[in-house]
């Protein structure tokens, strides 16, 4: 009896955390995310802290160093492609993934 309570009130969890929950990754993706990234955190445009989840792949270009002036042109394009996409979400995400949050 526990165990079938306690299937029903996981169940009841992932159902409402479902109904509430924020997936960042690229509108251009067509697969699963090889990298995907859950937290709690409260994005721009939230009311509260929630469940969301990242996919770290997406973000990767933006987070390494750019080595040459071509790698950091390019980057730049990269970041100011994602800020039309994510707007003031993009910072915070890029602080999810570097650990300053």
């Amino acid at each position: 009896m526990y165990k079938l309570s306690a299937l029903f009130l996981l169940f009841t969890v992932a159902s409402a955390a479902a109904d509430n929950f924020s997936c960042v990754q690229s509108p251009k993706r067509t697969k699963a995310c090889p990298n995907m990234l859950y937290r709690t955190a409260q994005l721009p445009g939230m009311a509260a802290p929630g469940l969301i989840c990242i996919c770290a792949s997406d973000f990767a270009a933006l987070l390494q160093q750019p080595q040459t002036e071509g790698e950091k042109v390019s980057q730049n394009m990269t970041r100011r492609q994602m800020e039309v996409i994510y707007g003031d979400k993009l910072q915070a995400v890029l602080d999810i993934l570097q650990r300053k949050n």
